[in-house]
């Protein structure tokens, strides 16, 4: 019985770009004979060696939907409705790039009122780090229309990319997002394109063989389950049952917050410590149910109201959402806790960042440095002394080694399996985790987009260039800034490779934020490089 299937990427709602020839590929036995329908025409094919069939399609213009149906001559037939012809942009890159709708929903609350526009679409791969021969096939991914349930996953940058085209052309936009947080460039690229850059060869060697990689799976999973269960286990917080404050606010010693440890008492501290104040909201708020606003921690936390538990974050960057339900917050004096785990050494709560009890919808603003909080109805500011107390000291946890970050990871196992569909346009927002590394930067810049244009056609390569950021980040060598400004310097040295287009976001960056919520401005720069090209 045959056992004929389509490729991921064909699958229900795929978009497939206009105006170049549609390479449309699948799954079979060898030898097998497939025919293909599609826009009403026929094609014959083949399986090959490996098991693949592959037609090619003329050329279209924007339209759909259509229906791609495969049919083997071994009775076996597989098919994909509501294909649309458009406009597909490659999205790749680490954390700015992946970063999704639901982490910028109070910067841009409008964007979750309806209608949603169905003609926005994105393919997100799951990431998956593989060592020695590319994957066929890319093991996750489905075509998602944007709607209110799915508009969250969406890439931030990546949505307002295709927002911003629609609302200059009417033609469906599919956004392939090829994301890791984190990724140096080196993992987005094949073993052949790092050829002389010994070290990333050998890394990427030394991976392929399954029980070291294994191994170092294990080890990460089991370093960070010891460290957190001894600290549990040793916190005298937890076992005398700091949650409701009292014993915090009664023997605790003072300390001024928002600030980085390293300018108070806790500098280069380790371990857990327990942070509480008191606070009063007006009575007309009182057991109406509230947003807890809690800038940004490192490493990660847990909260508690009144001695209930509201919510927790298990690291550094994530801005801290925390609904508080109605009737938890009484009129008169209420208490606010903070359990904080430091891994590193390097605690902080970020100074910059808003943080308050928050009434009433709104909007986050920013400067590019303070953040505030437009439209509430009522904002209890929680920043200025807090009372702490040690829950529990250890040393330094172990430096997990992240496996899907090695060269050559996310070329085999995300991008190699979508050679050959046709694109718009790539664009890659990355560079953060290349810093230190500038003067290799600009050739491994080179190799990569030759790599690209392999894969995907001659297309424009769009480079978002690293946002204006100098914010003090002691777990991460920026030598003052000077890194991060080199890197960005590299990547306007880039702009002698043909069809390569700088987007300049400086501007719209937090000078305390890795993470700039502020995706909107860059999306917009982005499509106008593409629907230049239509001009």
């Amino acid at each position: 019985m045959s056992t004929i299937k389509l490729a991921r990427i064909f699958s229900d709602g795929a978009v497939l770009q206009r105006g170049k020839d549609i390479r449309i590929w699948g799954f079979c036995e060898e030898g097998e004979k497939v025919r293909v329908t599609f826009a009403g025409k026929t094609y014959d094919c083949a399986g090959d060696e490996r098991g693949r069939f592959e037609i090619t399609a003329p050329a279209m213009d924007a339209g759909g939907p259509y229906t791609i149906e495969a049919t083997g001559d071994k009775g076996g037939s597989v098919s994909c409705s509501g294909v649309m012809i458009g406009d597909v942009i490659i999205i790749s890159g680490q954390s700015n790039m992946e970063f999704p709708m639901e982490g910028v929903k109070d910067t841009y609350p409008d964007e979750w009122e309806p209608p949603f526009d169905c003609s926005i679409r994105t393919f997100k791969v799951i990431e998956n780090g593989v060592f020695g021969e590319p994957l066929s096939e890319v093991e996750t991914g489905e075509w998602k229309k944007l709607s209110a349930d799915t508009i969250d996953a969406f890439s931030a940058v990546g949505y307002f990319t295709a927002k911003h085209i629609r609302l200059e052309e009417d033609v469906t936009v599919g956004l392939v997002d090829l994301t890791l947080g984190g990724a140096p460039i080196e993992a987005f690229m094949s073993i052949e394109d790092l050829n002389g850059f010994d070290e990333a060869l050998s890394d990427a060697r030394r991976f392929e063989d399954d029980e070291y990689r294994l191994g170092v799976l294990h080890d990460n999973e089991a370093n960070e389950a010891k460290w957190r269960d001894e600290l549990d286990t040793d916190d005298t917080g937890l076992k005398e049952g700091y949650e409701d404050g009292n014993k915090i606010l009664s023997d605790g010693r003072d300390i001024v917050l928002p600030d980085f440890f390293s300018d108070t008492e806790l500098d280069g501290f380790i371990g857990s410590v327990w942070i509480a104040r008191t606070f009063t909201v007006p009575k007309e708020y009182v057991n109406k149910p509230a947003l807890l606003w809690f800038g940004a921690i490192t490493d990660y936390d847990f909260c508690y109201i009144n001695g209930k538990f509201v919510g927790s974050t298990d690291f550094c960057y994530p801005p801290r959402r925390y609904n508080v339900p109605e009737g938890l917050i009484t009129e008169g004096e209420n208490t606010i806790v903070f359990r904080i785990c430091v891994e590193k050494g390097y605690g902080r709560i970020t100074p910059g960042k808003l943080y308050a009890l928050i009434y009433g919808k709104g909007a986050r603003t920013t400067d590019g440095f303070l953040e505030g909080f437009s439209g509430a109805d009522h904002i209890e500011v929680l920043t200025g002394v807090w009372k702490y107390l040690i829950g529990a000291k250890c040393a330094r946890s172990a430096d997990p080694v992240f496996v899907n970050w090695k060269p050559t990871a996310l070329y085999n196992g995300m991008m190699a399996p979508l050679a050959g569909i046709a694109a718009k346009a790539f664009a890659f927002y990355q560079g953060e985790s290349n810093c230190g590394r500038a003067k290799e930067y600009v050739e491994l810049t080179g190799r990569f987009v030759q790599r690209i244009r392999k894969m995907w056609g001659d297309i424009p390569y769009i480079c978002v260039q690293l946002p204006d950021f100098t914010a003090r980040m002691e777990e991460i060598s920026y030598d003052g800034g000077k890194a991060w400004r080199a890197l960005m310097k590299a990547q306007e040295e880039c702009q002698s490779i043909h069809d390569f287009y700088l987007v300049r976001s400086y501007g719209w960056g937090e000078l305390n934020d890795l993470h700039p919520q502020r995706k909107e401005p860059i999306g917009k720069e982005i499509a106008k490089v593409v629907l230049s090209m239509n001009r």
